[in-house]
């Protein structure tokens, strides 16, 4: 037959049409941009034109890239400020720019997680329960309920809202290592921060950008905690030299901190990995760091100075002023328990009390603390378990260490990288939903079968 060509249809280009809502948010966003303007024009106020501005922008944004893609975006900003988010507030503010980029971020990701179905473990639902019955308890009993109830609201609000935000989003693993790197990142640029604008108090100790030098010694507590789980998730050298060199960097922050509950948790952190990993070419290797760390300890106490950790851990610094603070805060604490053992005492002057374990036992009483602590085995347990994600808890345990010697029960630095350990709830065919596939088992998935014709 001669060769023949059928011809084709003539292809008609097609007009461009604007996403949906697109004309709408490019009017807001001129609008608010000429507001601003004329505003910062007839009041000279920089801060309110700035903010319609930054508000301008932001619907920009949205109408580019998506409320899915911006609202990752947004968590992401969360977690980057969240090593410092006490510094980064103004004075006396109870809700902070990173809590603020939570509700937003969370608020934009609402139409995924409506879509995602919510499994919790049973320990975690009757903790819950356990802790708002006896919270609510406390706080009627209080003679400063007001003021209770605002403590056990934001406490309910990082036990509870952020692990369900995660579980009905359910982020790819990219975006979580994506996540964990924000917050790293996070916690260095707080350090340098804190270094150009004299983030150091009159004794030496490194504080970056937050306001005491135990907020800054948590963020690297749980930087490390991340960096753990980051190392495990790359297979490549490159990646992992990073990430050790990270740690390294980190490690120095601790130290530059005079923190010596941090110096002591992450130790603890760092010994768990080879009974955890069930390795022992991993804990040979960190038998190796440990002798060279002891190796160079005398450089290092005279790089960091009378006022590091490990010169702190010894007595010296201000050691001694810090442990009786903390004994007198522990006998306070322990007066106060005995005075309410079964309902607590209310959720309000718990500060100086420096571990978590009996501000709860004051607070809401041994039955809540019993709630309370059934939360955290929820949280932890999963350390031991067969998720993909287990190396998250690291955070919890981190967490969980230091809460014994540092307030820190809705301490959002905390909270935001610990949520998500709430992935590891998930089954293991939920979980497969959240990551992605890998060459390898692209090319061995069968291609659909196709009926062949009589």
């Amino acid at each position: 037959m001669p060769n023949e060509t059928t011809a084709r249809p003539q292809q008609v280009a097609r007009p461009f049409v604007a996403p949906a809502g697109s004309n709408a948010a490019i009017t807001f966003v001129t609008v608010a941009l000429l507001v601003g303007l004329v505003y910062l024009a007839n009041t000279g106020d920089l801060v309110t034109a700035l903010v319609t501005v930054g508000v301008a922008l932001y619907v920009a944004l949205l109408s580019v890239l998506g409320s899915t893609r911006l609202g990752i975006l947004t968590l992401a900003g969360a977690f980057f400020t969240a090593p410092a988010y006490k510094g980064l507030a103004p004075e006396g503010a109870t809700i902070t720019p990173t809590d603020a980029l939570l509700v937003v971020g969370f608020a934009l990701l609402l139409p995924e997680m409506l879509r995602g179905r919510l499994k919790l473990p049973l320990t975690y639902i009757v903790g819950i329960v356990i802790v708002f019955a006896f919270g609510m308890v406390a706080t009627l009993r209080s003679e400063r309920s007001l003021e209770s109830a605002f403590a056990l609201v934001f406490w309910l609000i990082v036990m509870i809202a952020f692990p369900i935000a995660i579980l009905l989003w359910r982020p790819s693993r990219t975006v979580i290592r994506g996540l964990a790197w924000t917050y790293v990142l996070g916690h260095m640029a707080s350090w340098a921060g804190g270094i150009l604008t004299g983030g150091i108090t009159a004794q030496g100790r490194h504080f970056g950008m937050t306001n005491h030098p135990n907020y800054f010694a948590e963020a690297a507590i749980m930087a490390i905690a991340l960096l753990i789980f980051l190392f495990f998730e790359y297979q490549h050298w490159v990646m992992r030299t990073v990430i050790l060199g990270f740690a390294g960097l980190t490690g120095i922050s601790i130290l530059l901190s005079g923190s010596r509950g941090a110096t002591i948790v992450v130790a603890v952190l760092v010994v768990m990995i080879p009974i955890v990993e069930r390795s022992a070419i991993t804990g040979f290797f960190y038998a190796v760091c440990g002798a060279t760390l002891v190796a160079a300890l005398p450089f290092v106490l005279r790089l960091t100075g009378d006022t590091s950790a490990i010169d702190r851990l010894l007595g010296g610094g201000s050691a001694s002023g810090s442990d009786q603070a903390r004994t007198a805060g522990l006998e306070s604490g322990v007066d106060r328990f005995w005075a309410s053992p079964f309902f607590g005492d209310g959720l309000i002057d718990l500060f100086d009390i420096h571990n978590n374990v009996l501000q709860v036992a004051v607070g809401v009483g041994i039955f809540g603390l019993f709630g309370f602590l059934l939360v955290m085995f929820a949280f932890a347990r999963p350390l031991f378990g067969a998720s993909p994600y287990r190396r998250l808890c690291y955070t919890v345990w981190g967490y969980m260490g230091w809460g014994l010697l540092i307030p820190s029960l809705y301490d959002r630095t905390l909270w935001i990288p610990m949520c998500l350990a709430a992935i590891c709830w998930l089954s293991a065919d939920d979980q497969d939903g959240t990551t992605e596939a890998t060459p390898a088992a692209a090319a061995t998935t069968e291609p659909p079968k196709t009926m062949a014709r009589n």
